[in-house]
């Protein structure tokens, strides 16, 4: 994978998510731009590639957010954990792999946060069903921009297990 146009999509799902992060609102929770970013490379890259990639992604996000330094980290992470290398299974170009992908991805994330709110004395409580409910929306928006983002694939140049 090149880190530059990686470096370039971080930037831009980062900027989304601090300029849009009080207009795209659910209920309590909110749509997660940079959670598209992560179902993109985890569905796109190996692990080896995915891990810290999402780990970045998730540790940027941290940074720009009120919450503690870590809890995305580890959410985008597992998601990372999770779902990449596991591209003899999933069919990456398919817009139903995108859907599934992201909503998974927005459920992970949303346990690893309510986890965190319950086990640490300086977590803060999130609304469960606002964010499963972000997390949908979030699994909807994915698919008209992973399928923007797949026709810039080639730029990223992940290396498969597959061929």
């Amino acid at each position: 994978m090149r880190w530059i146009p990686f470096l370039i999509l971080a930037y831009v799902t980062l900027g989304l998510q601090l300029g849009l992060s009080g207009i795209a609102r659910v209920g309590n929770g909110g749509i997660d731009f940079v959670l598209i970013a992560v179902a993109f490379i985890t569905i796109n890259a190996r692990r080896d590639a995915a891990m810290p990639a999402c780990f970045a992604l998730g540790l940027m996000h941290d940074l720009i957010g009120i919450g503690p330094i870590g809890t995305y980290a580890l959410a985008y992470s597992m998601v990372a954990l999770f779902v990449a290398g596991t591209d003899r299974a999933l069919s990456t170009e398919h817009p139903f792999t995108h859907f599934i992908v992201t909503l998974v991805g927005g459920v992970i994330v949303t346990f690893t946060l309510l986890l965190h709110g319950w086990l640490s004395r300086y977590g803060v409580p999130i609304a469960f069903w606002g964010n499963i409910a972000g997390s949908f929306y979030t699994a909807l928006l994915a698919l008209p921009a992973l399928w923007f983002m797949n026709k810039m694939r080639k730029s990223f140049r992940f290396k498969t297990s597959v061929g």
